[in-house]
């Protein structure tokens, strides 16, 4: 999460997602993070790779219908060919069925059904390690539990043994580029523990963290890998009521936890547990300013791990729709926010700079929770649920090109 190699952010006015049962779900934003550059195509209209139509003014374009159900919250990565979608929840039931989307013939094809207790839960917990897509769900609170590898080139599954984590909601990830790290989570009503482990999908072997013993009862919003250290934010909880915030940088190398002061961070008091790390920058972590993306505000913070500086950036020229739900994407160096109903406004961290564009209606202005990925020149948002009686989650979605 989407998010170290995963992060998505989705934000909406205060509506619960719904789910058959009419129970708030509670789940974590899944996507996809990739470190490459976004440049504004200028000039007249031209077609690119993959039917897409590059131009000063870029628009959406829907996908085509996808073979498999559509949901909320599945997992999500770009393999350099194609946007692989896994499990996630639809109709109220974890799914453990997928999909994998090739945006330079713009078709569709189903992958293999994960192993059995391999079920998504909307978890984040999911990468693309350069050969396969690894994902762990932890389906609180009765489970199952676990983890496995897809090879998209054999079509295949690998299950990952057992963990030491067992069944949990409320937990991150970051890819290092080795292993899988798991922050956080809580079962139910009750702590989880350990409260992280790490796993190396290519021998199948986990470790527990050991140092996050320390923060035990961690609720975690989101993780950040900036190549070195994993950045982790959330709230430590002792049931029932005391709660506050952290936010703490951890080296798997030596396995050793920072912890980083919260005070003098641009947001309020009360804010300082949700502020949810959704990218690297190259030199700062950015940050939106709810833990909740449902109730995610317009807020931008950003911190620099060198100098211990944080900063906020200037107001976005617009705001968000006012009704339904709405989606954030970080497309590599910049982030993209929905403006009003039709619009997208971009923020570049380096020259602290937004931009506006009317590109027209899409799901990242109307839905949440939906798969979002960033190819290096086009973001792809499919399926997520609408602000409709029951939460529709319709197979469909769409794409647009701002070519990197």
């Amino acid at each position: 999460m989407l998010c170290g190699g995963v992060t998505l952010c989705v934000r909406a006015t205060p509506q619960k997602v719904r789910v058959m049962d009419s129970r708030p779900m509670r789940l974590p934003a899944v996507g996809v993070l990739l470190v490459v550059a976004l440049a504004l195509v200028a000039g007249s209209a031209a077609k690119a790779p993959g039917g897409e139509t590059t131009g000063a003014s870029p628009s959406w374009r829907p996908l085509p219908r996808s073979p498999i159900a559509g949901r909320i919250a599945a997992s999500a990565v770009w393999t350099g060919k194609e946007v692989i979608v896994w499990g996630g929840v639809s109709a109220g039931q974890p799914r453990s069925d997928g999909a994998a989307y090739n945006p330079a013939s713009r078709t569709w094809r189903r992958i293999a059904r994960s192993p059995a207790g391999v079920i998504g839960d909307g978890g984040r917990a999911a990468a693309w390690t350069g050969k396969g897509m690894v994902v762990w769900a932890g389906n609180s609170p009765d489970g199952p539990a676990g983890g496995a590898v897809y090879d998209p080139r054999t079509d295949t599954w690998r299950r990952l043994p057992n963990s030491p984590l067992g069944s949990r909601e409320n937990y991150v990830s970051a890819w290092t580029g080795k292993e899988l790290l798991i922050f956080g989570g809580n079962r139910g009503d009750t702590l989880a523990t350990p409260s992280a482990a790490a796993v190396n999908p290519r021998t199948g072997s986990w470790r527990v963290l050991k140092a996050l013993a320390a923060v035990r009862g961690l609720i975690a919003t989101g993780a950040v890998w900036n190549g070195r250290d994993a950045f982790v934010s959330g709230t430590v909880r002792r049931y029932p009521t005391v709660i506050r915030p952290i936010f703490f940088a951890f080296d798997p190398a030596t396995g050793t936890l920072r912890r980083i002061s919260l005070a003098k961070a641009p947001v309020d008091t009360e804010e300082r547990g949700q502020l949810n790390p959704i990218a690297w920058t190259g030199t700062e972590v950015v940050f939106s300013s709810s833990a909740d993306p449902l109730f995610a505000s317009t807020s931008i913070v950003l911190y620099n791990p060198t100098t211990g500086a944080w900063k906020k950036p200037g107001a976005a020229p617009c705001t968000l729709p006012t009704t339904g739900y709405t989606q954030i994407a970080w497309i590599g160096d910049r982030l993209v926010v929905p403006c009003g109903t039709n619009g997208l406004q971009i923020y570049n961290p380096r020259t602290d700079g937004w931009r506006t564009l009317q590109p027209g209606p899409s799901p990242l202005n109307s839905r949440g929770w939906s798969a979002i990925v960033w190819t290096g020149r086009s973001l792809i948002v499919w399926s997520g649920t609408v602000k409709k009686p029951e939460n529709p989650t319709p197979a469909d979605g769409s794409s647009i090109t701002l070519k990197g």
